[in-house]
């Protein structure tokens, strides 16, 4: 997709792109197809990462990225299995997870397309999607898709990235998927049109940190794939960020003082990281991040509008002060690119 077209796409579906395009640089392609363990893998690029479960019967698909890679997808499917696909199940609503669901319907009439209750409501009020991307079957708090080594089991714990995120396990492989709430090991992008929340985060973390069990893969929403302990060490970074913040708000201090308190843990690091993560070069840093959260949760304290969650400064207010806009600012892009 061409960047112009990717900035309307976003924009038609109501996500700021800041995140997404740094100064015009695009959405890096669907990459080849990667093996996670037994039957699963991921694929990485156009958009989220794109999981491939293949079950004894057929294919499940979670997330299906921006409009435009739904055949890339099943070109990489096909790399390590003949059998159709059955199942697309939607970790959230964001056009860059559910884009190329209609192209993949296409291909498989009876797919059935599986979204948490919230996450088909956002879908079906978003106008830029056509009814072909809509979930035919949705879940309340948790669901089972498949038996034995089949098996997927879909749970909810609350708003965070936005509020209808899917938590996704596959027991037989020890993996677990959580989405964008967890993508590119750093504080997530908040969405709070469709229900996004710095403050219920730690919450959704902390219930899945003690619900889901027997797990050593994490597989992230963009990016990497991570570990259980990383989990662990993700969810205590949020609950501190939001606890930082409270306390920052209170006090009448500047947002980044919650953030200087963060850097004084040493274990939270790679969490505030001042450089760009290979395959993230359109987005920003772990610092900017953490910074542009501290904002969104100073606005959701004050009762304010969210205006800051995709890197705009935080406005002085009677309410708060202001950010340094240098502290969420767009990474400049090396010569030549």
């Amino acid at each position: 997709m061409k960047p112009i077209a990717l900035l309307t796409a976003l924009l038609l579906g109501g996500i700021a792109t800041a995140p997404l395009m740094a100064q015009g640089s695009p959405l890096p392609p669907p990459g080849k197809i990667e093996h996670i363990k037994g039957n699963l893998y991921k694929i990485f690029g156009g958009g989220g990462n794109t999981l491939v479960f293949v079950q004894k019967d057929g294919v499940v698909l979670i997330d299906t990225k921006m409009p435009g890679n739904g055949e890339a997808i099943l070109e990489q499917v096909r790399a390590v299995t003949d059998k159709p696909v059955t199942t697309i199940i939607n970790s959230h609503g964001h056009p860059d997870h559910i884009g190329s669901t209609d192209y993949i319907r296409e291909k498989f009439p009876n797919v059935r397309v599986i979204a948490h209750e919230n996450a088909k409501r956002s879908i079906e009020a978003n106008p830029m999607y056509k009814p072909a991307v809509y979930p035919g079957v949705t879940y309340a708090d948790r669901m089972t898709v498949g038996q034995g080594d089949d098996r997927i089991e879909l749970y909810y714990f609350g708003p965070a990235h936005t509020d209808g995120d899917a938590l996704l396990v596959f027991p037989a492989v020890k993996t677990m998927f959580y989405g964008d709430v967890m993508a590119w090991d750093m504080a997530p992008l908040i969405d709070p049109g469709t229900g996004g929340t710095v403050i219920g985060l730690p919450d959704a973390l902390e219930k899945a940190a003690s619900t889901i069990k027997d797990i050593d893969i994490v597989v992230e929403g963009h990016g990497a794939v991570n570990n259980w302990q990383n989990f662990l060490r993700f969810t205590a970074f949020n609950r501190a960020l939001l606890k930082a913040a409270q306390e920052a708000y209170a006090r009448g201090d500047v947002p980044g003082a919650a953030i200087a308190a963060l850097q004084k843990n040493p274990s939270f690091a790679p969490l505030l990281d001042t450089n760009i993560k290979p395959g993230l070069e359109y987005g920003n840093t772990p610092l900017a991040r953490a910074h542009m959260n501290v904002n969104v949760a100073f606005q959701q304290l004050s009762g304010e509008p969210v205006t800051t969650n995709f890197g705009a400064p935080l406005p002085e207010t009677e309410k708060h002060k202001a950010s340094d806009p240098q502290a969420t600012a767009a990474p400049a892009r090396p010569a030549g690119n």
